[in-house]
C-alpha cells in the first residue's frame, strides 16, 4: 500500500514504516528514493537513489530490476553510498543468478557533494548523513529560468535567435527543490544545515514518545524532540515526515506533532502506510 503528496506540481508517493520498508518516488522526474522490499510503483523509475544498504530500503532492488527487465526497460543507473556498492552487487549477481537472467542497470556510488543530472533542469546532490552504516542523503535542484532583465520586452522570434548564436538570455537560479534524509540521526543538522533550506523536506522521525529516546539515539533515528528543539531553524514550505515505529498510530503521531511543534505542526504532513 502508498501514499501520494501533492504540493502544487510536485506529487510524492511512497510507503514507509521503520524496519519494514521505505520507499518513494518523485514525479517529476519520476526518480526514486530508496526502495523498500520492491513496488511495482517503482518499476518507471530510470534513476534509483539509495541511502543505504539496511534491507528495509535497499532489498527490493532485485526485485525493481527483474520488473524492468520483463518489460523490456532500458538500463536502471543506481546511485548508493561507496561503502554500500560491493554488497549491493553480489544482492543483485544473486538475483540474477536464481533467475538466470542478467539485469540492465548501471550501478555508481556516491560521496557528499557529488551530483548526477536527472533531466532538463534537474538534478539530484548527495550529502552525508548521520546513520549507523554508509549512508546519505539527496537534494533534488531545480534550475529556475528567468529572462534577464535587458531581454524581457524582446520579441520571442529575436530571443530564439540570441539563442542561437550562444547569447546567455536567462538567469539561472538553482533551488533545492526537495530534500531527502533517509534514515539519520540529528547529527544531519550539522552535519547538512542547507536542508532547513529546502522548499519540501522528507525528513525521517522514527519516535515520538520518552520512553523511545535513548532508542533513538542508540540506532541513530530522529526523536520528535530532536525536531522540537530546532523548530524555528525549519524554513521549509512543507515538512514531510517518514520512517514512523509501527508502535506508533497516525492519530498518536499527529497529536504528538501538534503538541511539541507548536507553530511548525501546520506544514507537517505524514508518509506512512
Amino acid at each position: 500500500m502508498s501514499v501520494s503528496l501533492q504540493f502544487q506540481n510536485l506529487r510524492i508517493e511512497g510507503s514507509s514504516r521503520a524496519g519494514d520498508a521505505s520507499w518513494f518516488r518523485i514525479h517529476p522526474p519520476g526518480l526514486a528514493f530508496d526502495v523498500g522490499r520492491g513496488s511495482l510503483a517503482l518499476a518507471g523509475a530510470k534513476e534509483i537513489f539509495l541511502t543505504h544498504g539496511h534491507l528495509d530500503h535497499s532489498l527490493g532492488l532485485p526485485f525493481v530490476l527483474s520488473l524492468k527487465k520483463m518489460q523490456g526497460d532500458g538500463a536502471t543507473r543506481v546511485f548508493c553510498p561507496a561503502g554500500t556498492v560491493d554488497g549491493l552487487r553480489r544482492l543483485i549477481e544473486a538475483a540474477e543468478s536464481l533467475e538466470q537472467v542478467a539485469y540492465r542497470y548501471e550501478l555508481e556510488a556516491l560521496d557528499p557533494g557529488d551530483q548526477v543530472s536527472v533531466g532538463r533542469d534537474l538534478s539530484v546532490e548527495a550529502f552525508a548523513t548521520d546513520h549507523i552504516v554508509p549512508s546519505l542523503g539527496f537534494h533534488l535542484v531545480r534550475v529556475r529560468r528567468q529572462l534577464k532583465d535587458r531581454f524581457r520586452q524582446r520579441p520571442a522570434a529575436e530571443l530564439a535567435a540570441l539563442r542561437e548564436t550562444g547569447i546567455e538570455i536567462e538567469d539561472l537560479n538553482p533551488e533545492l527543490w526537495v530534500t531527502y534524509c533517509g534514515d539519520t540521526g540529528p547529527g544531519v543538522f550539522e552535519l547538512e544545515p542547507r536542508l532547513f533550506e529546502s522548499t519540501v523536506l522528507m525528513l525521517e522521525c522514527t519516535f515520538f514518545d520518552e520512553e523511545s529516546r535513548l532508542r533513538g539515539q542508540q540506532f541513530k533515528h530522529l526523536h520528535l524532540s530532536d525536531l522540537a528543539a530546532r523548530a524555528q531553524q525549519f524554513r521549509n514550505r512543507d515538512l514531510v515526515l517518514h520512517h514512523a515505529s509501527w508502535r506508533y498510530d497516525e492519530m498518536a503521531i499527529r497529536a504528538a506533532v501538534a503538541r511539541e511543534l507548536g507553530g511548525l505542526a501546520p506544514r507537517v504532513h505524514l508518509m506512512m502506510d
